[in-house]
C-alpha cells in the first residue's frame, strides 16, 4: 500500500492533501448530513469547488476490529476511479493505495 494523503480529522470531516507523481490537491472530506438510505455515501469528498469523491465509514471484522474509511475518488484528471482508505492514527489520518491484483486466465 502506498501513502497518497495526509490528513488531520475536523468538525465536519478531514481536510489535508492528495500527493501522488502526478497530481496534487488539497482534499476535504464533507460529512454528509443528508443521507437518503444506508448505502448513502457519509463523505462526499471536494477539491476546491469541485466533486473529488465519496467515501463510506467501515469496519474491518476479525479480532481487533479496524475502523477506517472506504475511499472512491474520481475525476476527469483521473484515467480510471481510484478505491483508497483514511486510517486514523494519533498524529491524523492516512489516505492508503493499492494496486488492485490482476486475475490470471
Amino acid at each position: 500500500m502506498a501513502n497518497i494523503g495526509t490528513f488531520k480529522q475536523t468538525k465536519t470531516g478531514y481536510e489535508g492533501t492528495i500527493a501522488t507523481l502526478s497530481m496534487t490537491h488539497k482534499v476535504k472530506f464533507i460529512a454528509n448530513d443528508n443521507k437518503k438510505n444506508e448505502d448513502s455515501p457519509d463523505y462526499f469528498i471536494k477539491s476546491g469547488r469541485s466533486d473529488f469523491g465519496v467515501a463510506w465509514k467501515e469496519t474491518k471484522d476479525g479480532d481487533e476490529p479496524l475502523d477506517y474509511v472506504k475511499v472512491l475518488l474520481d475525476g476527469p484528471m483521473l484515467s480510471k476511479p481510484v478505491n483508497a482508505a483514511l486510517f486514523n492514527h494519533n498524529d491524523g489520518a492516512d489516505l492508503v493505495w493499492s494496486r488492485p491484483k490482476r486475475h490470471s486466465e
